[in-house]
């Protein structure tokens, strides 16, 4: 399933045809792997951390931290609970809980190769897409109306996904006035 289910919060960034949530778990427990003996750590409790990490989203889907915004369920656990419990003496669904507590070294480093995949996946992204730099410049040196040369120099500067950046912090007082 984790194949086929593919990264939402690439879309917000203009990503067509993001990699998939087995993608991103795969890369992540290798870069667990080098971090976990760089860091002196357990790694094998590393590697389980990150190959589990997602799993849940095979019953849950891709929640991406602007739809985390909008979901207050339980969802997740729900499906770690449902998907691990009993299974192995609940060793893997303890691994779980340890690597969203990130209270141990081991959690940490998970954690750490977790944000460690995503940033390099976006510096292949947007290195893949650096070719349509020069796109830009061609078609901004052909301008002809100050107005045009106006709004491009106001479009260049803008961020295209800048109306998603700061969701996940939502005033306490409106919190409480929708609930």
């Amino acid at each position: 399933q984790l194949k086929r289910l593919p990264r939402s919060g690439w879309f917000l960034a203009g990503i067509k045809n993001p990699e998939s949530v087995a993608d991103h778990s795969w890369r992540t427990a290798l870069i667990g792997l080098f971090l976990a003996k760089m860091e002196n750590v357990d790694e094998n409790k590393v590697i389980k951390m990150c190959m589990l990490h997602d799993l849940a989203e095979t019953r849950t889907g891709d929640v991406n931290r602007v739809n985390d915004r909008y979901i207050e369920n339980k969802g997740e656990e729900k499906a770690f609970n449902d998907m691990l419990s009993g299974l192995l003496s609940n060793e893997l669904l303890k691994i779980v809980i340890e690597y969203n507590e990130k209270k141990t070294k081991e959690a940490i480093v998970a954690r750490d190769a977790d944000l460690l995949e995503v940033f390099l996946q976006a510096k292949e992204y947007k290195e893949s897409h650096s070719s349509i730099t020069n796109w830009m410049k061609n078609s901004k040196s052909g301008l002809k109306t100050k107005s045009a040369k106006e709004l491009a120099n106001k479009l260049e500067s803008m961020d295209p996904t800048a109306w998603w950046h700061g969701l996940k912090k939502i005033p306490k007082l409106l919190k409480h006035r929708f609930s």
